[in-house]
């Protein structure tokens, strides 16, 4: 998967196209890097509707080439490295997302096969929230 970024393009739009590839992932973006294995904290979260030029970091125009067997802590490398963008990868867990912060050793198929499972057992285990609202 091959992720292009320019000076129109949005940190959502950017974000849509890297979970399109693994819909059990998502990026979030902040205006501030974190170390490997660290938590990105939520109030440096920069709201996805602004282009990567709108952040006030070094954005520069580029791409991000990305493969499942790269590292998780890899890959939000490349991001600063390529684009200037600081980005956290979170894996889906039922409902919820978490910063895959203690994982960054694992590979992208990795993190995105235990979201699945996690979501799977969320979505089609004892717990499917969708059968317990019944209208009468």
């Amino acid at each position: 998967m091959i992720i292009e970024a320019d000076i129109k393009k949005t940190l959502g739009e950017i974000a849509v196209q890297f979970s399109a590839g693994y819909p059990f992932l998502k990026l979030e973006f902040y205006n501030q890097p974190h170390s490997i294995h660290a938590v990105s904290s939520e109030k440096n979260l920069l709201p996805p509707n602004l282009t990567g030029k709108e952040t006030g970091l070094k954005f520069q125009p580029g791409t991000v080439e990305i493969h499942d067997f790269q590292k998780t802590g890899d890959v939000e490398q490349l991001f600063k490295k390529n684009l200037g963008l600081n980005v956290q990868i979170f894996r889906r867990h039922g409902e919820d997302w978490i910063q895959t912060v203690g994982t960054d050793d694992l590979t992208l198929r990795e993190q995105n096969e235990i979201g699945q499972k996690a979501s799977e057992e969320f979505l089609h285990g004892t717990n499917r929230w969708i059968e317990k609202e019944k209208f009468l």
